[in-house]
């Protein structure tokens, strides 16, 4: 078998209709000796923000000389992404010859393509002796497949309203199956999110004796300033001793702001617990070389053309503050292609207070809505021009831009990667 081989293999066990359970999961690792238990792991879950706080994680403890896995989901362009070391991407052969290692047992235990590839980066981070594990949740938590790991730290950015199929129709619900991560006695750090969703994971936590660690009560960001290359501000976490001015990071977006409280507070937890201290200078450098593609990043000039994998409610209306306020244009152009099974009519509805032209797309994923429908759903005061083909229209975008006008792509990580691959 070579790796194209495997990757076709793998993606055939997409786990589909299939029922959400844990327990083939949990067998297979028991019968591979567990690697995942010996992991220090920071697990990070929530609605939106988990793969930007992720990988501000990594940045911030690979500068200050620690080893560091990261395996994050969906990928948008090459398999590899999800799994990195040191912000390096798992070689092919290594990825081919793990998986080959337990091919037998993954069909034994009929594993689905998430449970593969999160047994992979269990493996290889454990054969590679990291330092630190950070693990992002695939959806939930509490039937997640990367539930099963050693969390020194359990980390929930927010809750928002998406996968409600699976997830439930509430804030609440979300909130509980997102609590599935928390382990007994492992300090959990809660993100900005609504008092319902908030009380839930309160409530899942407390019998657990799970240390609470808020954003709210322990970091205090003032004086931002939001640029097209990063944002500026000062930050302050009292009970750790942390107090920095003007620092930057460099991933664009008001969101990000939240995002960087969450991962600067979870690495002053970590340090504190091994007794290690967060250096200013090393915290600094972490912060400005984030590597994290298809969020609010800048692919071209004149015109100016951002993509943003925003897929949900609540990622459109951070999209929308950040074009409004961040960058300077005549004209907004949106290509937007959204997923048939994402509350479309609320990120078109939210989209339509600043976009002047919409080019509908559908991406070629099996889950893409129909042109016609995102269609029906915009505003009629609104030019709309419809093309198939993603790539398609963003071409048609820039055809019809000026040099002052701004080209944004959104809608779904499936877009994202339609562009990403033609560029």
């Amino acid at each position: 078998m070579n790796y194209n081989e495997f990757i076709i293999e793998i993606e055939s066990k997409c786990a589909g209709k299939k029922k959400l359970q844990i327990e083939n999961f949990t067998n297979y690792c028991n019968a591979i000796g567990n690697p995942e238990k010996t992991l220090k792991a920071l697990h990070i879950g929530g609605t939106n923000g988990k793969g930007s706080t992720s990988a501000m994680i990594e940045s911030i403890l690979c500068a200050h000389g620690y080893s560091v896995g990261l395996n994050t989901s969906p990928h948008l362009v090459n398999y590899k992404e999800r799994f990195r070391i040191n912000k390096q991407e798992i070689k092919e052969e290594k990825l081919l010859e793990t998986y080959l290692k337990y091919r037998d047992l993954h069909s034994r235990f009929d594993t689905s393509f998430f449970e593969i590839s999160t047994a992979l980066a269990f493996q290889i981070f454990y054969d590679e002796s990291v330092d630190y594990a950070v693990i992002e949740v695939g959806m939930g938590g509490r039937l997640d497949a990367t539930k099963l790991v050693h969390s020194e730290i359990s980390v929930i950015t927010n809750i928002g309203l998406d996968h409600t199929k699976s997830l439930g129709g509430s804030l609440e619900k979300i909130a509980w199956q997102k609590a599935g991560i928390l382990k007994p006695d492992t300090p959990v750090i809660i993100g900005k999110m609504p008092d319902e969703a908030k009380n839930v994971i309160l409530n899942e936590a407390k019998p657990l004796g799970s240390k609470i660690i808020s954003v709210d009560n322990q970091v205090i960001l003032t004086n931002p300033t939001l640029t097209p290359d990063g944002n500026f501000f000062d930050i302050e976490l009292p009970e750790y001793g942390l107090k920095y001015q003007n620092l930057i990071c460099n991933m664009v977006g008001i969101h990000q702001l939240d995002n960087v409280s969450t991962a600067l507070l979870c690495c002053a937890e970590i340090a504190k617990k091994h007794h290690w201290q967060l250096d200013e200078a090393l915290t600094r450098q972490g912060l400005s070389q984030v590597l994290w593609q298809g969020r609010m990043q800048k692919v071209a000039a004149n015109p100016t053309i951002i993509i943003d994998g925003a897929h949900n409610p609540d990622g459109i209306e951070k999209l929308v503050y950040n074009l409004a306020n961040i960058y300077q244009y005549e004209q907004l152009l949106c290509v937007v292609a959204i997923l048939s099974d994402k509350d479309f009519k609320l990120m078109l509805r939210k989209l339509s207070h600043i976009v002047d032209t919409f080019i509908i797309t559908k991406s070629k994923s099996p889950r893409a809505s129909s042109t016609n429908h995102l269609f029906d759903e915009v505003s009629q005061d609104k030019q709309v021009i419809v093309r198939e083909d993603v790539k398609e229209a963003l071409q048609t975008a820039k055809n019809i831009a000026t040099e002052k006008d701004l080209i944004c792509v959104t809608g779904s990580l499936y877009t994202v990667k339609e562009i990403l691959e033609a560029l």
